[in-house]
């Protein structure tokens, strides 16, 4: 009880009180009292100032009524000029969108679980511009075994030949959007509305719309210190300029957002030998391999697109699945399959030389040449999570036969193609009639 005793002894007051304390406040509490005062203050300001606030807007709203409506962030707005009169219907409307909609759902888990096996057509962006080939088109893949359609929206010319919205094409004005009437997402919605997949073809390095608009992103010529141009005429972009990537992805992006499935590098290389004199290239800005610079550019764009919900592919060299290195042009079939969730080698049996794994003439033996060429890829794929989606020949030999490919030789690339487990195919040149899936 000492602690206790001695607790009251020292608390205790010196004298007593002479009043109650709430007669003569201590100089604390009347601080407290104060600050109290001052806060309740300060809430019935803030009360009546929104209070006010809150009349001014629903009045505001209500007075502009009359000329604007507004719902779930679409403004639409009346042109007081264009009002025939009390009632007319002849009112001219603007509406703008001041929100973008976000997904309700994971796009990548939604990817994932709607996979559907491939089996398409190329349509070049000219031949996306004719509404009436198209029907054709689609007619074929209605009754056929195909399935989806592989659009060259960025082609290879470089033009980007929709309505895009990409900054950067926008900047350097290389959009030319003569795609189904310019109008992308009335053909992204046709084909949806004939349950057909839409894969987005996107010429990477062969430009000739950037390059001319910055020749500064183009190879140079060593010599003249202008554009390095092929035996054809046409220029590349600069693979180790990372604002040459930028431009790429953007359009990538962009098309991803408009309903495309699937975003398909195509051209996504160096010049090779047989496009012109190599001797005269120069790399501004090199800091790499051919290889790592093409890995890298996959690296910087599959992050962005996936989330999108679409799959990243690309187009190699057939024999890119036969060589351990890059074939000189910066295809190395493991490291671009670290960012790809499909790569599609170009095994046209019209590509390849006389005598190729002992075919005396390829075109005229595609069953061959295809399961030849494809041989090794089943086991190059192990362990990477990539699948192989090969393009296969569907036009004529242009060559010294003249091979005629019937659809019985373009099943025959499709058979040898299965035989090795691929399930998927690409064709290239034409639009067969391959008969019911």
């Amino acid at each position: 009880m000492a602690e206790l005793h001695s607790h009251h002894r020292y608390s205790a007051p010196s004298r007593p009180s002479r009043a109650p304390a709430t007669v003569y406040p201590t100089r604390a509490r009347r601080k407290r009292m104060g600050l109290l005062i001052v806060v309740l203050a300060c809430v019935g300001l803030v009360l009546v100032v929104g209070a006010g606030a809150l009349v001014w807007y629903v009045a505001s709203l209500a007075g502009e009524s009359q000329e604007a409506g507004v719902a779930g962030g679409v403004t639409t707005t009346v042109d007081p000029g264009a009002v025939g009169g009390a009632g007319s219907e002849a009112q001219a409307v603007a509406t703008t969108v001041d929100y973008e909609l976000k997904p309700l759902i994971d796009l990548v888990s939604f990817r994932d679980l709607a996979y559907m096996p491939v089996k398409a057509v190329h349509v070049y962006s000219v031949k996306a511009a004719d509404k009436a080939s198209m029907g054709r088109i689609m007619d074929i893949i209605d009754r056929t075994e195909l399935n989806a359609m592989v659009v060259a929206v960025k082609d290879d010319n470089g033009r980007i030949a929709y309505n895009s919205l990409a900054p950067m094409a926008v900047e350097y004005n290389t959009v030319n959007p003569i795609i189904w009437g310019g109008d992308l997402d009335a053909l992204v919605a046709t084909l949806a509305g004939r349950n057909i997949i839409p894969i987005a073809r996107l010429v990477c390095f062969k430009d000739d719309g950037l390059t001319s608009a910055r020749p500064d992103l183009a190879i140079q010529n060593k010599d003249t210190g202008q554009p390095w141009v092929d035996r054809n005429g046409s220029r590349y972009l600069n693979p180790y300029n990372h604002e040459v990537w930028e431009y790429i992805v953007q359009v990538a992006e962009d098309v991803a957002k408009r309903g495309f499935r699937e975003i398909q590098f195509d051209y996504v290389r160096f010049p090779a030998g047989a496009d012109g004199d190599l001797s005269k290239v120069s790399y501004p800005g090199k800091y790499c391999t051919k290889e790592e610079a093409i890995a890298g550019f996959l690296a910087y764009a599959r992050p962005r697109l996936e989330p999108l919900g679409v799959w990243v592919s690309a187009d190699v060299f057939g024999y890119v699945v036969d060589v351990a290195g890059d074939m000189g042009i910066g295809q190395n079939m493991e490291k671009m399959c670290m960012n790809l969730d499909l790569i599609c080698p170009m095994v046209y049996p019209n590509l390849y030389e006389f005598g190729a794994y002992g075919i005396q003439y390829p075109p005229a033996e595609p069953y061959n040449l295809v399961k030849n060429a494809l041989a090794k890829a089943p086991g190059r794929l192990i362990g990477l999570g990539t699948k192989c989606r090969p393009w296969l020949q569907a036009h004529d030999d242009y060559f010294t036969r003249g091979v005629e490919y019937t659809a019985d030789l373009i099943k025959e690339e499709i058979r040898a193609a299965s035989e090795l487990g691929f399930d998927e195919y690409l064709l290239w040149g034409g639009y067969p009639d391959l008969g019911a899936g």
